[in-house]
């Protein structure tokens, strides 16, 4: 399987985006075509497609750290959305790359994020954790967590790929760059990675 993430991290070296890794082994990194400072993924270093594929037990713990994820970004760069596109069984649905990704990405106005999925897939299924995406998805889904203890589930039918990034591009007012392949953001990844990486040093040290 070619997947340029597990070569990334296969590949680490001096030039390497992630800003830390959790005990269970995830990483944060800046993403490619960060829309504005702060946006980043929290991904497995080993291969999943989806977070819905994490056993609940395994999701307690990988929830705990993303919450940990988003307080850092939230102090330097405000509201921050947990999003997902979940392929399941090779089913892109939504989604563009079946590396599993959580998107991190600070915006403006949560509650119109949330409105916008709805919007497009209905009210959703409103989850109680993280934990709860394993019975709830049975093929390609959207979760959507627009503040910590909210959580949203939809099946991915009726979504466009980079649906997030479509939606927080239009609050951002940059709603024609939503594509990450033609518009990387590059100062923005890099202001990111700088600015969290200082932001954990200074904490590692207090």
């Amino acid at each position: 399987m070619d997947c340029q993430f597990c070569t990334e991290f296969t590949t680490r070296d001096s030039t390497s985006r992630i800003i830390t890794e959790t005990h269970s082994g995830w990483v944060l990194l800046p993403t490619v075509g960060a829309l504005t400072p702060g946006y980043c993924l929290f991904m497995p270093l080993d291969h999943l497609d989806a977070a819905a594929d994490i056993t609940p037990t395994g999701l307690d713990r990988v929830a705990e750290e993303t919450e940990a994820m988003r307080t850092l970004v939230q102090a330097r760069y405000g509201p921050v959305i947990l999003a997902e596109h979940g392929p399941r069984d090779c089913e892109l649905g939504a989604s563009c790359c079946s590396h599993c990704h959580l998107h991190l990405i600070p915006v403006p106005n949560p509650d119109a994020i949330t409105a916008a999925y709805q919007k497009t897939g209905g009210p959703g299924r409103r989850l109680t954790s993280m934990r709860e995406l394993p019975a709830a998805a049975d093929g390609s889904y959207l979760y959507l967590s627009p503040t910590p203890g909210e959580h949203f589930y939809w099946p991915s039918a009726g979504f466009t790929r980079q649906f997030v990034r479509r939606v927080c591009a239009d609050q951002l007012g940059i709603g024609g760059l939503f594509d990450w392949r033609d518009h990387p953001f590059t100062d923005n990844q890099h202001r990111t990675f700088a600015e969290l990486s200082a932001d954990l040093h200074v904490a590692d040290a207090a």
